[in-house]
């Protein structure tokens, strides 16, 4: 995948979730403060995640070495 297209894929599930998030806050209770709303967003991100990655496995492995070695 090219930068070009992470950046495309980013802005897309960027621009998803927050369309999400935008057409339920009227559901949202009042109460609800950038707590909720955090754990909120965080959570219809997680939705995102590939059940691949999920699951584990060398791939996820090999994902989370990345992530340490590149400092990400």
């Amino acid at each position: 995948m090219t930068a070009a297209d992470k950046k495309r894929f980013v802005r897309e599930l960027f621009s998803s979730v927050q369309r999400t998030v935008l057409e339920n806050v009227a559901k949202m209770p009042e109460e609800w403060d950038g707590h909720e709303l955090r754990q909120y967003i965080a959570d219809k991100f997680d939705g995102c995640i590939s059940d691949f990655m999920h699951r584990g496995g060398a791939r996820k492995r090999a994902y989370e070495n990345e992530i340490v070695v590149r400092n990400l």
